[in-house]
């Protein structure tokens, strides 16, 4: 919070001294997303401890068994069809309703904006989220409770700060954990993250474009 408090304030003398307007670009949401990753890799050079946990996470040794990728693609197809039961089948959430949230429908997606949005949402939010949630939260609760409680905790908070996707995001936070847990790397729920943040950044631009 100290960093993004630092950040913030650097960005709001900027605008005084300068005449600019960085604060209304930031509060842009692909930019917001990138400013907050900023801090979160900052934070994270403060903490030695932390990269180190988290180091065991980034093995890439999965990499080379062809059975990890069989485990990412079957993951994908569970996500798919949760998400078809949830918003097409049982209607009970609403395709593209994080359009309004994102101000998609007030953003003017022009090349360097949808740049950068396609930056925020298809590579930094996975990184960033698949570091916390499944690298530190769930690592950390794993520790400390039985494996079942540490999934569910970690996937009901990556689904509660998803508005509008709640329950479909649980259910994709377990399926990620679930992903991690079995291939013993970062990196697998990492790219399921990408693919699927890929198709959903893709299907909600068609709503709008």
């Amino acid at each position: 919070m100290a960093i993004g408090f630092v950040l913030s304030l650097i960005v709001l003398v900027t605008d005084l001294l300068l005449g600019t307007h960085l604060k209304d670009v930031i509060m842009m949401t692909q930019y917001l997303s990138l400013f907050d990753a900023l801090s979160f890799a900052i934070a994270l050079l403060f903490y030695r401890s932390v990269r180190s946990f988290l180091s065991r996470a980034f093995t890439t040794e999965p990499l080379k068994q062809w059975h990890s990728y069989l485990f990412l693609i079957v993951a994908f197809v569970v996500i798919y069809v949760a998400q078809w039961v949830i918003i097409d089948l049982l209607k009970w959430e609403i395709a593209g309703s994080q359009i309004e949230l994102f101000g998609l429908d007030q953003m003017e997606l022009n090349g360097i904006h949808l740049f950068f949005l396609v930056i925020a949402f298809v590579f930094t939010a996975p990184i960033l989220e698949e570091i916390l949630f499944r690298g530190i939260i769930f690592g950390f609760l794993k520790t400390r409770t039985a494996k079942f409680f540490a999934l569910l905790l970690a996937s009901l908070t990556f689904g509660l700060l998803h508005p509008g996707h709640i329950l479909s995001a649980t259910v994709m936070g377990a399926v990620f954990t679930l992903l991690y847990d079995k291939t013993k790397t970062l990196w697998m729920s990492i790219l399921l993250h990408m693919a699927w943040n890929s198709l959903a950044t893709y299907s909600l631009l068609s709503f709008v474009m």
